[in-house]
């Protein structure tokens, strides 16, 4: 059974949180993966990933991919507002998909990161054995000639 948390009204599936502070100091980065750890295969498919990734996720839109798992950097990022001196925090997210022949994706869109999270909050985290078909879309912003990467799933 896959062992979930609860969040709101929402029930969240669990990933496998990965250490990154090493020397015992509070890291302002997160890792997290949904792939199995106990597996080899899936092991070095995620460690040779983090070195070398196969695709840009923007290069695949409107294209389906069979995830079977994800792996996720949450990044916090200072920037100074200009006129009060305020120093605002904000979450930066990387997002790395992996298909059934063992291929990656990466993405830096928090849009995307945020269509992947609801998407998963509802349908539960992909697996060998239960993939998710998604495709990358791209979505307009309210700026002329602008636009964000999002996920959908499709049938």
């Amino acid at each position: 059974m896959e062992e979930t948390k609860e969040v709101g009204l929402v029930v969240e599936p669990q990933m496998n949180q990965l250490t990154t502070n090493v020397f015992g100091e509070e890291s302002r980065v997160k890792k997290a993966t949904s792939l199995d750890l106990t597996d080899e295969e899936q092991v070095d498919m995620l460690l040779n990933s983090m070195q070398d990734v196969d695709y840009k996720l923007n290069d695949f839109v409107d294209k389906s991919i069979d995830v079977i798992g994800a792996y996720v950097v949450e990044r916090e990022v200072d920037s100074v507002n200009e006129d009060t001196g305020e120093i605002i925090t904000r979450k930066k997210h990387v997002l790395m998909l992996f298909d059934k022949n063992n291929k990656s994706y990466v993405t830096g869109s928090n849009a995307c990161y945020m269509s992947y999270v609801d998407i998963v909050a509802i349908k539960g985290l992909p697996s060998k054995e239960k993939p998710l078909k998604l495709t990358p879309i791209k979505v307009d912003a309210k700026e002329k000639g602008h636009s964000y990467l999002k996920l959908k799933i499709i049938k």
